[in-house]
């Protein structure tokens, strides 16, 4: 097990579990469903016990073969996973999906790199949700874990974090994309949140 996939499995998903349950029952029965940025691919399969097809896409070769392998180990088939960079959705149709998720990613991506993912997303699907830390953050013992594992990660992740703060979170990150959110959810005490985006 790498040490990516260990992090992922261990540390953070037993955080986010509130966090998926929101997105999974935000997503339509039998619907078509993108998940970008998917890690170990926890999100992407409860989204596939819903939804009618489920793709997951990551640029770590080793996130993508371990969620794979959890897929096929569940006798999960509609679901699929692929390597891909965020950055280029090319291969994927205007409007093919019916929802465009992604979990906890917003907030570890250059500004710039962020916005043409989510326009990519805007693209690519009817429905775009984005699950990331919630502005402002709560003062309190969530707020300072939630600043003290970013700070942890340091360079570009610890950057781009804090400039996702600076910004204004999601809601900045989604109008620069041309998203229009239509409504939000809060989890985890106040530390994240769950915005459902129509294309504007």
């Amino acid at each position: 097990m790498s040490l990516n996939v260990l992090i992922y499995t261990t540390l953070i998903d037993p955080l986010l579990s509130g966090l998926r349950k929101t997105v999974v029952e935000t997503i339509s029965q039998q619907a078509a469903v993108i998940d970008i940025a998917c890690g170990p691919g926890t999100l992407a399969l409860e989204i596939a016990h819903k939804a009618g097809h489920v793709t997951g896409t990551d640029l770590d070769e080793g996130l993508i073969a371990y969620a794979s392998a959890r897929s096929k180990k569940r006798g999960i088939s509609n679901l699929t996973f692929e390597i891909r960079d965020a950055s280029d959705l090319s291969s994927y149709n205007n409007g093919q999906f019916d929802f465009a998720v992604t979990s906890m990613a917003v907030h570890q991506f250059p500004e710039i790199l962020a916005v043409k993912i989510l326009r990519e997303m805007k693209r690519i699907a009817h429905t775009v949700i984005i699950a990331d830390y919630n502005y402002p953050m709560p003062r309190g013992f969530s707020g300072s874990l939630a600043y003290g594992i970013e700070y942890i990660a340091k360079g570009d992740h610890s950057r781009n974090f804090r400039n996702y703060m600076n910004r204004g979170g999601v809601t900045w990150f989604a109008a620069e994309a041309g998203l229009a959110i239509k409504s939000t959810t809060i989890r985890g005490n106040g530390v994240f949140v769950v915005a459902v985006c129509d294309i504007k």
